[in-house]
């Protein structure tokens, strides 16, 4: 029989180990990997890089990744987000200036959104609905991609310069 401290599962060093949490495939299976064992519970813990990447379609979720992601810039999905909860608008108005990726389905909410300073994102992927635009421009200073689907994209402006739809 192995003894538990014997097996070199608990042998990785925390470096290696929040590692091998950047290549599992999605939210369940880290969360899962937290359960293995203490030490692997508090290195994924303590590695806010891990945490970074909020889905709110399942928003007690997003919440606690928002939580252990400490100061780490913030990938955003607002995609298939529907009825935001007032303590996640709070939430995403308190993060604004972390948020480096975002993925949004455009409405009332996305431009309230833009609304708010984001001086780090640099992607931005929008889908369209059938919600007018609001009559102001955005400007997102360090805009390196944009993806649009369904309106016109000619009303963000952006420091680059082709646009595709």
């Amino acid at each position: 029989m192995i003894n538990y401290h014997d097996s070199r599962i608990h042998c990785l060093p925390p470096e290696i180990l929040a590692e091998v949490g950047n290549h599992l495939e999605d939210d369940e299976s880290l969360v899962a990997a937290t359960h293995v064992c203490h030490l692997w519970r508090t290195t994924l813990l303590s590695s806010p890089r891990l945490w970074s990447y909020l889905d709110f379609e399942n928003e007690e979720r997003a919440l606690v990744f928002l939580e252990r992601s400490k100061l780490c810039p913030l990938t955003v999905d607002v995609t298939d987000a529907n009825n935001l909860s007032e303590v996640v608008r709070e939430s995403m108005s308190e993060i604004a200036t972390r948020v480096t990726t975002l993925w949004a389905k455009h409405g009332p909410f996305l431009d309230e959104l833009l609304g708010w300073p984001m001086p780090m994102l640099e992607d931005l992927e929008v889908t369209g609905s059938k919600h007018p635009l609001q009559d102001s421009p955005r400007h997102l200073p360090s805009l390196m991609s944009l993806a649009v689907s369904g309106f016109d994209p000619l009303r963000y402006h952006a420091p680059f310069s082709p646009l595709s739809t």
